[in-house]
């Protein structure tokens, strides 16, 4: 069994045990899972770890599972922390490391929470499960509740990109697109909270507060980093950020392993949001008490993972952000695209908007002298690019037709070498 202390609701304080801890209590806020420090500090050693299998899993003792047999796996986790060489070059950040979360079973980091709150739910004895998602989480809970036999309902945005839906229906989710009926409120989530209250679905979204633990499992990104840098984590890591659950899992990852003693700081922390959607930066730059925040009133950006007009783990994100003395920037969606094709021919990363928002906050943060260059400093690239082909093709023009000789290849060489950017693809 996970060795947790407590289960403490953030919102009204009611707390719970192992056994008796709900995925939400109805409340509306995020129930916390508070370690038992000193008994893991008993038990879990730099050796032990560095023993272990690479993937998530390796972390059992930290998640809220209680038996190994009702882990429903398709090998997430344990993916690369890449020297960004060339992009280092360019971006003028000789510390930039990547951590390459496309490299996850179906393409983002959504894979680390949704596994963990899936199997949580096939071991309490959920039969449906339910999401609202953008593409990437539904995509990931499709995936898991197949490999375990279960069904699932996702709810999407009307504008969620053609590859996300594919993927979905092909896994066997009952997809279903959901209107926009007013700006700023996210019909998908209102939805899924009306259907699993009705219908006895179990939700496990990538949001806290409707299922605390899912939220568990993004942890294992920070637990990964602070091994992958020998114990010695960076200066800065850069978080894209929706609903702040990235960002504040992984700090609380961190956070942990300082706690037991693994790792002596903690990075500093920067959420990165596109200026079409950036509730999170706006209330963390209003330096207000906290007690509530204001909904975005559109989601007018590329990057869609991203757009949540009201992020459901921003009490936990503005958390860590004044605790670890982080910091906040809103980017374009012409600096996204810009950053989506140096990632992508400068270091060999195919990502969409929404996975490399965090390399043109970084850009920001560069040319206002928060970050200096002698700083290490970690990025994760959080979603494929095959996620959102239509965009990418957008940028990188049509395809030419030649004839089969090497003249017309030649001249079609050079009209590609003489041509502008967006047509060099």
């Amino acid at each position: 069994m996970a060795k947790f202390k407590e289960f403490r609701c953030a919102k009204c304080g009611r707390v719970y045990g192992e056994e008796d801890v709900p995925a939400n209590d109805g409340c509306g806020g995020r129930i916390d899972a508070i370690l038992d420090v000193e008994t893991l500090k008993k038990s879990i050693t730099k050796a032990k770890l560095k023993k272990a299998a690479l993937g998530l899993w390796k972390y059992f003792d930290f998640m809220p599972l209680r038996k190994r047999e009702n882990i429903v796996s398709l090998g997430e986790g344990g993916t690369p922390l890449l020297k960004a060489r060339r992009l280092a070059e360019y971006m003028k950040s000789p510390g930039l490391l990547l951590k390459n979360e496309t490299m996850n079973p179906t393409g983002s980091f959504k894979d680390r929470p949704i596994c963990v709150g899936l199997s949580r739910a096939l071991e309490d004895g959920a039969r449906t499960v339910a999401s609202a998602s953008s593409g990437n989480a539904a995509t990931s809970l499709s995936a898991y509740a197949a490999r375990a036999g279960m069904e699932a309902v996702v709810l999407v945005p009307e504008e969620a990109p053609r590859a996300k839906l594919v993927h979905l229906k092909t896994l066997g989710a009952r997809v279903f697109r959901v209107r926009n009926v007013s700006e700023g409120v996210d019909s998908t989530t209102t939805l899924l909270k009306q259907a699993c209250d009705e219908l006895g679905w179990t939700p496990i979204p990538s949001f806290g507060p409707f299922n605390c633990f899912q939220f568990e499992g993004t942890k294992s990104l920070g637990y990964e980093i602070a091994e992958q840098t020998d114990w010695k984590p960076p200066d800065w890591v850069l978080f894209p950020t929706g609903s702040g659950g990235l960002m504040a899992g992984t700090m609380k990852g961190f956070t942990e392993f300082r706690e037991i003693g693994l790792i002596d700081e903690i990075p500093r922390p920067v959420v990165v949001q596109p200026e079409g959607c950036s509730p999170i930066v706006r209330e963390f730059r209003d330096n207000s008490e906290h007690a509530s925040i204001r909904s975005w009133e559109s989601t007018n950006t590329i990057a869609g993972g991203l757009a949540d007009p009201y992020p459901w783990d921003w009490d936990a994100a503005i958390k860590y952000l004044r605790e670890a003395h982080g910091e906040v920037v809103s980017v374009s969606d012409a600096e996204i695209s810009r950053h989506l094709l140096l990632l992508a021919r400068l270091e060999g990363i195919f990502a969409e908007p929404s996975g490399v928002a965090a390399l043109a906050g970084l850009t920001t943060m560069i040319e206002q002298g928060v970050i200096d260059k002698s700083e290490t400093v970690v990025v994760p690239i959080t979603g494929a690019g095959f996620k959102d082909l239509d965009h990418a093709e957008k940028l990188t023009g049509t395809t030419p037709t030649i004839s089969p000789d090497v003249g017309s290849l030649v001249d079609a060489l050079d009209k590609w070498y003489h041509g502008s950017s967006a047509e060099r693809s």
